[in-house]
């Protein structure tokens, strides 16, 4: 089935059947090829009061706004679309890159697929690799030495499909003054304060989002993740944000349980590998139900190591299947515990969970539950 250039197999077309009208189908799966209205951060509050940093961001002449239910969230107006000016010379670029350019970041050597011979100064149109015009700007340096070095700044984008604030040209994301989050990720990290009194475990923590938020609120955080790569970011992030409570653990996670049995915390965060069928803005995206449940079962091994290090696990995902959140949820053992959270919706057949649905929530596909370990008898 396609939905403009989102692609799921007919099985998980099926699947989503149990639960959504066709039409609520396509809406849903539509509604990720555009941003939501709103773009979020999460303040620092170890360095600075959300007024004070919305102050110094109206002061750039950015618009900002205080969220209406989390008192460390900010938001910023979405622009757009806006028509694209044409230009002779392309420059074709990757997915990830494409997804960002869209939002008005620019264009940086490693992203290039492919490009027209561009001379410093040129206009050019940046187009994703499967043919979206995604902006227009000017070069900054020739194509040839773009290609060659593969690094630094090629294109300055002067329009984009759509608007956000650059956020990380700003002295306020080098001081540490702010994570970008969306608002369901920022959620998380109020549920878990709840049952963080002081410490915690992160068992797929990178870049870093919920880790640092608990950190920031006091608690000791151990942030676990396997790739070495991701390590790096997640170390870079803390160092930024200025944050002594995160300790970074380079290990699978599946199994620390088994390798670390001393290992305990008030409550462990399990934010797994999914389908990512809620992360917005996409380009496109192909997903099959087969895709589906091998993650899922990667999905339940994280979770149930989880449900041994802590009383309470908070399971999270951007995706909207039912596979991967409410049937794994159950399959876990656990008890649902209500997150009492005001935003979302409740889960499919699970009126404990919560969903939020991009169509419906003006936010990213996303899925929290909170599971409570039962005791050994």
């Amino acid at each position: 089935m396609y939905y403009v250039s989102i692609e799921i197999d007919n099985l998980l077309y099926k699947h989503f059947l149990e639960y959504l009208s066709d039409l609520e189908i396509e809406s849903m799966l539509r509604s990720v090829l555009t941003p939501p209205q709103r773009y979020y951060i999460r303040v620092n509050t170890t360095k600075i009061s959300p007024n004070e940093l919305i102050k110094r961001l109206n002061l750039r002449g950015i618009s900002a706004y205080k969220d209406e239910v989390f008192e460390d969230a900010v938001w910023f107006p979405v622009e757009g679309p806006f028509k694209i000016p044409s230009a002779k010379k392309i420059v074709v670029v990757d997915k990830k890159a494409a997804e960002s350019i869209m939002l008005g970041a620019d264009l940086y050597g490693p992203a290039i697929i492919k490009t027209d011979p561009v001379k410093s100064g040129e206009e050019v149109n940046i187009v994703s690799d499967n043919g979206v015009l995604v902006a227009y700007g000017k070069a900054v340096m020739n194509s040839d030495e773009a290609l060659r070095s593969r690094r630094g700044l090629f294109v300055k984008v002067e329009k984009s499909l759509y608007k956000a604030p650059k956020l990380r040209d700003l002295p306020e994301y080098a001081e540490g003054l702010f994570y970008s989050q969306s608002l369901p990720a920022i959620a998380v990290g109020h549920i878990a304060r709840k049952f963080a009194q002081q410490s915690a475990v992160d068992l797929n923590a990178a870049p870093g989002g919920k880790a640092t938020h608990l950190a920031q609120y006091g608690i000791h955080v151990i942030a676990v993740d396997r790739s070495s790569p991701k390590i790096s970011k997640l170390k870079y992030e803390v160092e930024r944000l200025g944050l002594n409570s995160v300790d970074v653990l380079l290990h699978d996670s599946r199994y620390l349980d088994r390798d670390f049995p001393k290992l305990k915390a008030d409550v462990a965060l399990v934010d797994p590998p999914c389908t990512d069928l809620g992360v917005r803005p996409k380009i496109y995206q192909k997903v099959t139900y087969s895709t589906a449940m091998t993650l899922s079962k990667y999905q339940v091994q994280f979770l149930k190591t989880a449900l041994k290090l802590a009383d309470y696990v908070i399971y999270s995902t951007c995706t909207t299947t039912a596979i991967e959140n409410e049937e794994v949820i159950k399959k876990s053992g656990a008890e649902i515990v209500d997150p009492e959270i005001s935003i979302g919706a409740p889960g499919w057949e699970c009126a404990e969970c919560r969903r939020f649905l991009p169509h419906i929530h003006n936010t990213p596909g996303f899925f929290i539950a909170v599971l409570k370990a039962k005791k050994a008898p």
